[in-house]
């Protein structure tokens, strides 16, 4: 099978590499984004109503793995050929998830990057956050914040900087010293994509409008890559998997089939069990360097 062309331009390519970023691009048609919104808003009133994992879990990490539209957009290829210019042409889905920010929500994230607590080993060029706005995004409405080229730091360590409530639910916090003239704001159309490297530093702040903002993103890796400290599993959604590091899930056949829900149930708690170790190896680590002075 001959591969699909990449539609990014060379100088879409070079941006990505250098900045660590690269938006708009544009995805997904207006009558797609309708039927995506109406099913993200059927979805959130059975996860709601359903209790237990699921809705604990509605808005990651495995949406594709029980809800028929949110495989759909995995599977998309736009989303296929975006992802294939940037990884390669075998492509297995890690994670999907919904950043939904209400309208005058004081919610923010700190500065910080995705990959420290993923546990890859050889992700470097072989994986891409690709956010898809189903509404319009923008400062007002508390859109994600870059930080240009703050990737080439390479993997930065991440630790709370405020110990109140307030700074719990902020997260971790990257120490990277962030220039203001380094921040861009991803502001975006409905429809519209941003892609941003694990390595990217980036934040979101509160939304001052009244309007709520619901962006769908999704983490897409190349095979080669290697889950550490336990297993793990991925969806393959183009191409081969040679490696089989991940174990392979597998499409919903029905929207919450009892298939699809007890392969959401083991995939949550297996990434959940793992991902554990992972922030307890690296709190370990930054332990180890604290008391040797390093």
């Amino acid at each position: 099978m001959a591969e699909s062309p990449c539609p990014l331009s060379p100088e879409q390519l070079s941006f990505f590499h250098r900045q660590g970023y690269l938006m708009p691009v544009d995805v997904l048609t207006p009558p797609e984004v309708a039927r995506a919104v109406a099913a993200y808003r059927t979805y959130r009133t059975v996860t709601g109503r359903a209790g237990g994992l699921l809705k604990r879990r509605w808005n990651y990490p495995k949406i594709h793995l029980v809800a028929r539209w949110a495989d759909g957009l995995v599977h998309h290829p736009r989303l296929l050929d975006l992802a294939s210019g940037l990884v390669g042409p075998d492509l297995l889905v890690w994670s999907t998830n919904l950043f939904v920010r209400q309208g005058h929500s004081s919610s923010r994230l700190a500065w910080h990057q995705d990959a420290p607590y993923f546990g890859w080993e050889g992700a470097e060029g072989n994986a891409v956050r690709v956010w898809i706005a189903l509404t319009r995004t923008s400062r007002d409405n508390g859109t994600m914040l870059y930080c240009r080229r703050s990737h080439r730091a390479g993997l930065l360590r991440h630790d709370f900087t405020d110990r109140t409530l307030a700074g719990l639910m902020q997260g971790e916090r990257a120490d990277y010293d962030v220039s203001e003239d380094d921040v861009v704001a991803v502001e975006i159309e409905a429809g519209q994509a941003s892609l941003h490297q694990p390595m990217t530093v980036h934040s979101s702040g509160p939304s001052t409008s009244a309007e709520e903002r619901i962006c769908f993103a999704v983490d897409y890796l190349a095979p080669s890559v290697r889950p550490v400290h336990g297993p793990d599993s991925a969806l393959l959604v183009r191409g081969e998997d040679r490696y089989h590091h991940f174990l392979p899930e597998r499409r919903p056949e029905a929207d919450f089939a009892p298939d699809a829900l007890r392969s959401f149930r083991e995939a949550v708690l297996m990434r959940d069990q793992r991902l554990a170790t992972v922030m307890r190896a690296v709190h370990e680590e930054r332990a180890a360097e604290r008391v040797s002075g390093g």
